[in-house]
């Protein structure tokens, strides 16, 4: 599997933990605490070095070439669940659901439709629309819903030095927890 198809497949799994807020939210947060913290140290030690770097970078080849240098974007990503999950459960949920599914759709529309732009407007526009589906499905209205997915469109295409997987789960999380 190359990498183009590889990255976004682990990006939407990447919320399968979310299966433990079903037994206990506060075990849930633990999880995704816990995860958050062993990825910043295996990001230390991926990028100090360099044997074990080249190592993971083929055996599984979902690294960027800037990844090379600098933390990955599934320590973002892990962060951004760690902040997202303290937040009340029915936002945090469609925050964690958007950071596995929307920067994938994006990548996977924009990709193919996007005229090989990086960040395309096809590719945010499926951002925001799996966004709001996600948050229609898990019960909230219309109007929420409907910012969730224009949340999550603008923090992927959030142009700061700040990595996009940090910024859309908390943020989305925040927007629909701010407007239910």
């Amino acid at each position: 599997m190359s990498r183009t198809t590889l990255r976004p497949v682990l990006h939407a799994v990447s919320a399968v933990p979310l299966v433990l807020g079903l037994l206990s939210w506060d075990l849930l947060r633990g999880a995704f605490s816990g995860a958050a913290i062993v990825a910043i140290a295996f990001e230390i030690l991926r990028l100090r070095h360099p044997g074990l770097r080249n190592w993971l970078a083929e055996l599984v080849p979902v690294f960027r070439p800037r990844e090379a240098r600098r933390p990955s974007g599934a320590m973002w990503l892990a962060l951004g669940y760690a902040v997202a999950v303290w937040l009340p459960p029915p936002a945090a949920l469609v925050g964690i659901l958007s950071g596995a599914l929307a920067d994938p759709a994006a990548s996977l529309v924009g990709g193919r439709w996007g005229g090989g732009k990086p960040k395309s407007w096809i590719g945010t526009a499926a951002a925001a629309t799996v966004t709001s589906g996600v948050a229609f499905l898990v019960g909230f209205g219309p109007v929420p819903a409907a910012s969730a997915g224009l949340a999550a469109a603008a923090l992927e295409r959030w142009p700061a030095g700040l990595d996009d997987n940090l910024l859309v789960a908390p943020g989305t999380a925040a927007a629909v927890w701010l407007l239910a």
